[in-house]
């Protein structure tokens, strides 16, 4: 690509599809040869017109991580702040998740862990699940209190 206007179109095609943050875009054009002032007068026009917007990056991303691939809130916190997703963003993203539906959320996790899961003694069944439970996000303490109910 030659001039700035080649990666602006570029960027519009590939925003105009779907949601993307800052840093995957300027990624992005950096590996299609563009040099960082390029990036940051793309960035900057992106965003002007609003191809990309971090907050609703940050609710889309929340809301289909924890829909679709039923992460916890620890997991989706640490995944934004990896594409540099401000913590404002992520917080007011992560409020929109419904405490009942995340709990239930843990439950359905917990069931279907509960099915599959071998060991020789109860415990030793609710530690693997405790630790899959953790791996995907669900904060330790709710983990535990959800286990012990059970």
């Amino acid at each position: 690509m030659a001039d700035n206007n080649q990666y602006y179109q570029w960027a519009t095609s590939r925003c105009a599809q779907k949601e993307y943050c800052r840093s995957e875009i300027a990624k992005k054009l950096l590996t299609k040869g563009a040099t960082p002032d390029e990036v940051d007068e793309t960035l900057g026009r992106l965003e002007a017109e609003s191809y990309i917007d971090e907050a609703r990056y940050a609710r889309a991303f929340v809301n289909d991580k924890f829909r679709f691939d039923h992460w916890g809130r620890i997991k989706i916190r640490y995944a934004l702040r990896q594409k540099g997703v401000s913590d404002f963003d992520t917080d007011d993203a992560l409020a929109l998740i419904d405490d009942d539906d995340y709990r239930q959320a843990l439950a359905d996790f917990i069931a279907s862990r509960r099915r599959t899961t071998k060991g020789d003694t109860p415990y030793a069944v609710n530690q693997k699940i405790a630790r899959a439970a953790i791996t995907r996000g669900f904060e330790p303490q709710m983990v535990f209190d959800a286990l012990s109910v059970e």
